[in-house]
């Protein structure tokens, strides 16, 4: 064996692929996570009436679902990111 070392990994650089992952993950996590939380804050904190499981199962739903693809989205963004 020479000694030689094993090669380096270089950072990871961002490639087109990398952002488009990462701000099209942003641009669905971002407003549906405001909307979802000013929605749903009210309604978890204020106490349930009998109607508000049902609203609170729809807000859940309809927010929750966005925002899990965004940040999918986004961790896809990163992850694609080739080491150089």
């Amino acid at each position: 064996m020479s000694g030689a070392l094993p090669p380096q990994q270089g950072k990871p650089r961002w490639n087109a692929i990398s952002i488009a992952l990462f701000v099209i993950g942003l641009l669905i996590l971002v407003p549906s996570g405001l909307c979802t939380a000013l929605i749903g804050v009210p309604f978890a904190f204020g106490g349930f009436a009998a109607g508000d499981a049902q609203m609170m199962f729809n807000i859940l739903m309809l927010g929750v679902v966005p925002m899990a693809l965004g940040a999918l989205l986004v961790w896809a963004g990163i992850k694609a990111r080739p080491h150089n």
